[in-house]
């Protein structure tokens, strides 16, 4: 595999990054874009554009030297990223405080374990499987969900969010803890009693399972999907209820809620193109939940949205008539988009915290300007035209960014 430079005019769909593609703000300062490994899509390459990136690094099967014409240079990274006027005195460092923990890392790697230990058991093409070995996992994860359970019932703050629980690793697993705290959260605010959101958690961190039997090359593949791969992808909600039932594990109960998540309430979900009440509660639950974090993370093949671009996605399927508008009220009342220090770009390229973000102003919180006491509100209607474009990992700040 070779790289090569091109212009980004010369960039297409489906052209992989070799390198991190930086953006440069007014301020001078260079913010992360796009990570190598990246797939560009037309929004990418168009925001690229617009932001006045002139070339891009990216992987080929072609040498260099056989390009028509020369490759065009980066442009040079700055070794500090931010420029500071002479008359004003560079800022103090910045006084990070991490986002509240959810979930502590103990309890995290626990659940973690179990849905690895579980998931892998029914790797087998086939869906056979070890039964003493399975029925052990599917103890501990079930004493994962309890816990789980645990924090949500107990947590004083009445919101959750799932910043600390993504992780570009080993997604999947990831992703299972992600929609079963969503889906356990969301049945909370509906009333369900806790036996019922230990069923609907149980349920939730098995949701995915029938990808254990999907070939990895068509999971992880960068590219866009042929019909047949689509169709294998889509059959991991069958394989993964039929496995369990052949293994004697679980219920009706169970094993619909896995098979149906991926219905939609008018008819054009899949396998069966199930329709209103005939899709399962669990399977309504976690549809949505399945949906945000899916969008929200990071993947190979893309980069993730933002929570507030995930709430108009799924606000426009419930108009669609894809999902339960009561479920959804339920899921987003509980569910905190941008947490307190949460690291935020803003469309006028400055950086700024999270300070609260409370009530309607989840969507559009409260912002503290990095290096300043400058305070945003982006609920304010003077500041409408300013939206959040970017949420920031601290490892991911530009250089010059420093913390105290």
């Amino acid at each position: 595999m070779y790289t090569r430079i091109i212009r980004i005019e010369d960039a297409e769909p489906g052209m992989t990054l070799a390198d991190a593609v930086y953006i440069v703000t007014t301020t001078g300062t260079n913010l992360l874009a796009a990570r190598a490994g990246t797939v560009m899509d037309a929004n990418l390459i168009k925001m690229l554009t617009t932001r006045k990136v002139m070339s891009v690094e990216i992987q080929s099967d072609t040498p260099p030297e056989d390009m028509s014409e020369p490759p065009v240079a980066p442009a040079p990274k700055p070794s500090v990223n931010i420029i500071y006027e002479e008359s004003k005195p560079k800022p103090p460092p910045e006084q990070y405080v991490p986002i509240k923990e959810i979930v502590d890392n103990k309890l995290k790697e626990e659940a973690i374990d179990s849905v690895k230990q579980l998931f892998t058991e029914f790797q087998n093409p086939d869906g056979t499987v070890n039964k003493t070995t399975a029925f052990r996992c599917v103890d501990n994860l079930e004493g994962a969900v309890t816990n789980l359970l645990d924090v949500i019932t107990g947590d004083g703050s009445d919101l959750v969010h799932i910043n600390d629980l993504k992780e570009f690793d080993e997604y999947t697993y990831h992703h299972s803890l992600s929609v079963s705290m969503l889906a356990m959260t969301t049945g909370r605010e509906m009333g369900l009693d806790g036996d019922t959101l230990f069923r609907l958690g149980r349920c939730a961190m098995m949701h995915d399972i029938g990808k254990q039997m999907i070939p990895l090359d068509i999971i992880n593949k960068k590219g866009k999907l042929t019909n047949e791969e689509f169709a294998t992808i889509k059959n991991h909600a069958v394989l993964g209820a039929n496995s369990l039932k052949k293994a004697g594990i679980g219920d009706v109960e169970l094993w619909n809620g896995i098979m149906f998540h991926h219905e939609k309430l008018n008819g054009s979900g899949y396998p069966n193109g199930l329709k209103g009440g005939n899709v399962p509660l669990f399977s309504r639950i976690i549809a949505v939940a399945d949906v945000y974090d899916a969008v929200t993370s990071y993947r190979s093949y893309r980069l993730p949205m933002l929570p507030s671009e995930a709430f108009d996605i799924i606000t426009k399927d419930v108009k669609n008539g894809m999902f339960d508008l009561g479920i959804v009220k339920a899921f987003f009342a509980k569910l905190e988009l941008y947490p307190i220090n949460t690291i935020v770009e803003l469309s006028d390229t400055r950086l700024g915290m999270v300070v609260e973000s409370e009530g309607s102003s989840r969507l559009r919180p409260t912002i503290r300007i990095w290096g300043s006491t400058e305070i945003v509100n982006l609920a304010a209607s003077k500041n409408l035209e300013i939206n959040i474009v970017g949420v920031m990992n601290p490892a991911d700040l530009p250089e010059g960014y420093e913390f105290a």
